[in-house]
């Protein structure tokens, strides 16, 4: 898939768009450059949800698919919000929220957050993602490239990653590729694929981008 960009060629301290193409430096924080080029391209003085103004330092970046059910940081899924918009929208949907705000008493949306949360849990006991999964490509594990040396992550993150893996035999969030199939994020999936044995992961492949190794032209 493309990730949304800017159609005129851009080039800033940590951005560079040419001809259509993201070109990104390893090392970059990925999610920085995500808010960055969604804030570029969706402001950062309104709220999407209540259409309020909102002074820059109080803006903050929603998931419009939350991350708790695998929703990636890239710019189709995220959007400037006030605090209080994101704060209580929570981990639901965008369609969830609005439903959540036809509600008219406080006793109803409580009722209807437990639902929420339970539908939640439900997805993540089956391995199931809460996005359009047009945007998964299923990718051979050997084929994914990473710079990322499995000594020097998280072994409590990594044990997390393997142990949602082991019991519901899925991973968390799909790991996010460029279109060389470089590791932008969601490297624990990979690490814990390869510590399992497992084939082929869920991938989100970003046709767009591209990563510039220090084995890059």
């Amino acid at each position: 898939m493309n990730i949304i960009l800017p159609t005129q060629n851009l080039r800033t301290n940590r951005l560079r768009i040419e001809n259509g193409i993201l070109y990104l430096r390893y090392g970059q924080s990925f999610q920085d450059i995500m808010y960055d080029l969604t804030y570029f391209m969706k402001g950062k003085n309104f709220c999407y949800y209540c259409k309020k103004k909102v002074p820059r330092n109080q803006i903050t970046m929603d998931h419009f698919y939350p991350r708790c059910t695998g929703g990636p940081t890239i710019p189709q899924n995220l959007y400037p919000a006030c605090k209080k918009c994101n704060t209580e929208k929570a981990n639901m949907t965008y369609g969830q929220f609005l439903d959540y705000l036809e509600l008219t008493t406080e006793e109803q949306q409580k009722k209807y957050r437990l639902r929420i949360n339970s539908i939640k849990k439900g997805l993540n006991a089956i391995g199931m993602y809460e996005f359009p999964y047009s945007w998964i490509t299923p990718v051979k594990v050997s084929e994914v490239h990473t710079q990322i040396d499995f000594a020097n992550i998280s072994e409590t993150k990594f044990k997390k990653e393997k142990a949602y893996y082991k019991k519901h035999h899925n991973f968390k969030k799909p790991i996010i590729l460029d279109r060389n199939l470089y590791s932008l994020d969601g490297f624990y999936v990979l690490f814990v694929a390869k510590a399992c044995e497992v084939d082929y992961i869920p991938a989100i492949i970003l046709e767009n981008v591209e990563i510039h190794t220090s084995n890059s032209k």
